[in-house]
């Protein structure tokens, strides 16, 4: 993209042409009524230099887009322990669910490979493409570890197979929710390295080679591999750790090995807090003085960078891993706000309810479903979910549709890209460089975190098109609220483009080329292009 240069020529440098002057009269750009008719908003405009400048149309509208929005929750086990059917999972939710953009599948490993090198993908297969197919993304979450259940509820029976304890992997014991005895992997024990992640390394290699493809519809998938609920911590079994040097260790073998698995699927990772049982339970580690120090004293003064070093955070990071910030809005701590205001230009952030729709609504102890919204807005998410299923699902929809909605409006999750001006010559010949000058603003809270360059389409009075050509200088992955962004795109004609008016049209596409994003203008031909004006092809026109 080139910087910002005076155009040259002017419009009217060749005998316009009947179509010409009648649009541009109807639109109060006549030769004759320039003067007298104030400029209505996306209607092009006259410059000095003669270029066309239009100023299209904002809109406030739903908008649907990737890397954002409001996630459904899909799985075999909800995390009360119940278990779900494929209707539950799929046609159980009544319709396209179209405030909500993305979902999240929970599966146990358990279910994947019952035997060692057995694998049952049907039913996740299933559940993949019938939301795909209604152009939803997949955040894929596997479980791989145990599931402590909540809040009084058991959870799932088997996470881990039992074929990989059979083999040799240590445990211990811990009382789960409801008094139910659980059991996790001794991830310190040498048969975790030698036992557990050989065989964990061998499962994720055959997801990997069924799902992780180009084109395929992930969002990103959920690095686990440690502690209960996907959250990267231990905190209900209280695991004690030798040394942060042997679980920075550890778990950085866990980062590593989720990326060198997957090569063509964003991962992700939970920044939540852990314990701090190092040698011994952390209530029972005393100071110099002969004190304990309480936990929340401990989190409120915790050290960024030694928890990033703790969770091998440090390493996700360096590996370009996404964030999931658990614990909405009531486990929030300091070191999470820290990461999130280093992080969030950085990569996608997503908040996941510490508590679903329906208990948020039923409970009354955890907020209002705003103030939990809004608090995720604070946070610069890209995404949010409360774990809603089916029938969570068709709640919201009757009781608080409106709210979700304005979380995909002007100021809501991820990003809502605005084109506030644009400017090009009204007539050029062809060969000539087409120069598209624009202003973008950013709306929402977040960032469109992957780059979609920007594409011009020339179309006739058909709609077909005549020429188009992507601008793959284009990046919007840094634009966030409050600020202005103006470029220019450089388009070469070709020469033997046919004369005539074209209508002008731009796109953001995905890496094939095709249009991917909606953005927050007028204008728009259901294929997210968006028209801006014509320009008129004309052999006769010179410039420079």
């Amino acid at each position: 993209m080139a910087e910002r240069k005076k155009e040259e020529g002017n419009f009217f440098s060749v005998k316009p042409s009947r179509r010409e002057i009648l649009s541009f009269t109807a639109l109060g750009l006549g030769t004759v009524a320039l003067g007298a008719c104030p400029p209505q908003k996306g209607a092009p405009e006259l410059s000095s230099s003669g270029a066309l400048v239009v100023r299209p149309k904002e809109i406030d509208s739903v908008l649907n887009n990737p890397w954002m929005g409001w996630g459904l929750w899909a799985g075999p086990i909800y995390f009360d322990g119940t278990r779900r059917s494929l209707e539950d999972n799929t046609t159980g939710f009544g319709d396209s669910a179209a405030l909500f953009d993305w979902v999240l599948l929970d599966w146990m490993w358990a279910d994947l490979e019952p035997r060692e090198g057995e694998f049952q993908w049907s039913e996740l297969d299933h559940v993949i493409s019938y939301w795909a197919g209604k152009g939803k993304q997949i955040n894929l979450r596997v479980w791989v570890t145990d599931d402590p259940g909540w809040n009084g509820a058991p959870g799932a029976e088997k996470v881990c197979p039992d074929w990989v304890y059979d083999s040799g992997l240590r445990w211990h014991d811990y009382p789960g929710e409801g008094g139910v005895k659980k059991q996790e992997p001794d991830y310190a024990d040498p048969s975790f390295e030698q036992v557990f992640l050989p065989r964990l390394k061998n499962f994720l290699e055959a997801l990997a080679a069924r799902y992780d493809k180009p084109g395929h519809p992930f969002n990103f998938l959920s690095c686990m591999g440690y502690g209960q609920w996907g959250e990267w911590h231990t905190m209900w079994s209280k695991y004690i750790w030798p040394s942060k040097q042997v679980k920075h260790e550890i778990l950085a073998r866990i980062v590593n090995l989720y990326a060198d698995t997957f090569r063509h699927t964003d991962m992700a990772i939970s920044y939540c807090f852990d314990t701090f049982n190092f040698g011994a339970l952390e209530g029972d580690i005393k100071t110099e003085a002969g004190s304990t120090i309480d936990r929340r004293y401990r989190l409120a003064w915790d050290d960024p960078e030694d928890f990033k070093y703790r969770q091998a955070l440090d390493v996700a990071l360096a590996r370009s891993f996404l964030l999931e910030r658990h614990g909405f809005i009531d486990g929030l701590r300091y070191t999470d706000r820290r990461i999130m205001e280093e992080e969030w230009l950085r990569r996608g952030l997503m908040a996941e309810g510490d508590w679903s729709y329906m208990d948020v609504k039923d409970h009354k102890t955890h907020g209002t479903l705003d103030e939990n919204i809004d608090i995720m807005l604070e946070w610069h998410s890209n995404y949010g979910h409360f774990y809603m299923d089916a029938p969570a699902c068709k709640r919201a929809m009757q009781e608080d549709a409106g709210r979700f909605a304005s979380g995909l409006k002007s100021g809501g999750l991820g990003y809502r890209l605005v084109l506030t001006e644009a400017s090009y010559p009204g007539a050029l010949a062809p060969g000539q460089l087409f120069l598209l000058k624009q202003s973008w603003e950013n709306r929402n809270v977040g960032r469109c975190y992957k780059r979609h360059p920007l594409k011009l389409y020339l179309t006739d009075n058909a709609g077909s098109e005549a020429y188009s050509e992507a601008d793959t200088s284009f990046d919007q992955t840094r634009w966030i609220r409050g600020q202005t962004y103006e470029l220019t795109s450089v388009f070469h004609l070709p020469r033997d483009l046919q004369e005539g008016i074209y209508d002008v049209r731009i796109a953001m596409t995905d890496r094939i080329g095709n249009p991917a994003l909606s953005l927050g203008i007028s204008g728009g031909d259901g294929l997210k292009r968006y028209r801006l004006g014509t320009v008129r092809i004309d052999k006769t026109v010179k410039r420079g």
